[in-house]
């Protein structure tokens, strides 16, 4: 009789806790691309590469990361953003001068927004 008991109020509860997660990692998904603006950098793309990444279950995120030659040295920017069947990787190329916007995270820089700047040079 316990077990009668018991053991629908364990399935139910974990079915709970499970749809709860689901719906915390889904929020997640979807901000992933949200970095705070708290640094910039500026420079010149060495190189990039584009990859999709599972990130939960069936979600994926497709991840960009630059190799930005600056004044000083050379940064690692990681730009996220969700998969989607209608999203694209950002259109830029090797050479091209970038503005990024986001934050440190130990040695690689998260990007949130990314601009290209048009430098006009004078001879």
């Amino acid at each position: 009789m316990v077990t009668a008991i018991v053991i629908p109020i364990l399935i139910g509860y974990f079915y709970w806790i499970t749809i709860k997660e689901a719906k915390t990692q889904k929020e997640r998904w979807k901000n992933v691309s949200m970095v705070p603006s708290e640094a910039r950098v500026e420079g010149t793309i060495l190189s990039l590469h584009t990859e999709k990444k599972r990130f939960y279950h069936q979600l994926y995120i497709l991840e960009t990361t630059f190799y930005i030659q600056s004044y000083k040295e050379i940064t690692t920017v990681v730009y996220k953003q969700p998969f989607t069947p209608a999203s694209t990787p950002p259109s830029y190329s090797k050479g091209d001068i970038l503005q990024v916007v986001g934050s440190w995270d130990g040695e690689l820089f998260l990007a949130g927004e990314i601009n290209a700047m048009n430098i006009k040079r004078q001879p």
